[in-house]
């Protein structure tokens, strides 16, 4: 189903690449460019989650514990965090075509590396850190194309269909890495999601173009200016500590779901081998729930307010992770109908957080306030999976995913103290 999904999806994108050229008009240009950034954004992300396919493997093979395993996940996102701190500032300077393309083949090279040089716990710390260099220039140049084409009542939408892309990426890793690496081995399966990193930096490249406008071209004195009112403004940083509880929960979730799927198998009799392909393809259909998700939370905060829409959403979310973690030696199928239920809604408000930032700040400092913001939501999860497996070491999974609920809940409590601030109604045309 995955499979054929991403197929469908990617026809789409090349039909709109290869005939949108045809046409001169705003809506096709407009259009090309985000089937294309998302086509690019899908080759380029497979690795995110390619490791997390084939930890149970490598955790036998280099006899890791999950405290370890927890930290090479860290590791990947700190390279990540790392990178978004120059990143929107490279961006604002140089464009984000060339940050993409060539971050893009950064992660590419980190990805053969830990192919062919990781034999070890200590030698996959330096591969999955470069990587996680490389991931940092993709997310956030895209981000800042597509708000130079799209005007802001339509950035939730837009943001929202981006940010699919990446979610049918970790789906695509999970889904491909863990089927390779039973058959044949798991050098094997990561192998098949890197190299699409390297179309897709010349992808980028060639055929995205960037529309410049007025405000990127504003007199630094006076960007500076704007910039300093920005980050003093408490609604900014309410939107930013809003994300950070967002990303407390999603990125340990998305990278200890198949190592927990896994378990729940093993657990009910299954024999290792036949638990890892259940619990790849079943953590990939959990995360591909979310590959729609951020696409119709978007639309929903433009039309309903950014606020609104995020608070019910974390809501949600935080629900499914006080219960999803105690569900694996109770019942197989309610476990994999609340890990469905709970992947669709722990990312639906993924694009809210951008889209409302790129409202509240001017153009000319677009790419480093998302870079602030990226900072600080990936900081936060370099924190989080290696806690989640110090956790699981010492209590349990169902304790490990109730910890992750303190991240949405954070969330809730900000957006609710966003919506009743005055600049909120900079956001999604007065909508809160």
């Amino acid at each position: 189903m995955l499979a054929k999904l991403t197929a469908f999806l990617a026809g789409m994108m090349l039909r709109d690449v290869i005939y949108g050229g045809k046409s001169l008009t705003e809506d096709n240009k407009k259009r090309r460019v985000l089937w294309i950034l998302c086509l690019c954004q899908i080759g380029a992300m497979l690795i995110w989650y390619n490791f997390a396919a084939v930890i149970p493997i490598l955790r036998t093979e280099w006899s890791i514990s999950n405290d370890q395993a927890g930290a090479l996940l860290s590791v990947f996102q700190l390279g990540y965090v790392i990178a978004v701190i120059f990143t929107g500032w490279l961006t604002d300077k140089y464009g984000g075509r060339l940050i993409f393309a060539l971050s893009a083949i950064e992660t590419g090279l980190a990805g053969l590396g830990f192919i062919f040089f990781a034999d070890n716990y200590q030698s996959a710390l330096l591969w999955r850190t470069l990587a996680g260099l490389g991931q940092g220039g993709l997310y956030i140049p895209g981000i800042q194309i597509l708000s130079t084409w799209y005007p802001g009542q339509e950035r939730g939408r837009i943001i929202g269909i981006f940010t699919c892309s990446t979610v049918f990426s970790y789906a695509g890793a999970y889904y491909l890495a863990s089927a390779l690496a039973v058959a044949y081995s798991w050098q094997t399966g990561l192998f098949w999601t890197t190299i699409w990193a390297f179309p897709a930096a010349l992808a980028v490249f060639f055929l995205v173009t960037e529309k410049q406008t007025p405000a990127i071209a504003a007199p630094v004195a006076k960007a500076e200016k704007k910039s300093s009112l920005t980050l003093s403004s408490k609604a900014f940083w309410l939107i930013i500590v809003g994300y950070v509880g967002h990303m407390w929960e999603l990125y340990a979730f998305w990278g200890w779901l198949g190592a927990y799927i896994t378990y729940a198998f093993t657990f009910h009799g299954y024999e290792t081998s036949v638990a890892i392909g259940y619990g790849g393809g079943i953590a990939a259909a959990c995360t591909a729930m979310g590959g729609i998700s951020p696409g119709l939370g978007g639309w929903v905060s433009d039309r309903y307010g950014r606020c609104l829409s995020a608070t019910t959403l974390m809501l949600i979310s935080g629900c499914c992770a006080l219960l999803f973690g105690w569900l694996a030696e109770i019942s197989l199928w309610l476990l994999i109908i609340v890990g469905l239920i709970y992947g669709f809604f722990i990312v639906a408000d993924s694009a809210i957080y951008k889209a409302g930032l790129t409202e509240l700040v001017p153009a000319h400092a677009m790419g480093s306030a998302l870079g602030l913001q990226s900072v600080l939501g990936f900081g936060i999860t370099v924190i989080t999976p290696r806690l989640f497996g110090l956790i699981v070491d010492n209590y349990s999974w169902g304790w490990a995913f109730s910890f992750l609920a303190i991240g949405p809940f954070l969330g809730v409590v900000c957006m609710l103290l966003l919506r009743n601030h005055p600049e909120s109604w900079q956001m999604a045309n007065g909508k809160r």
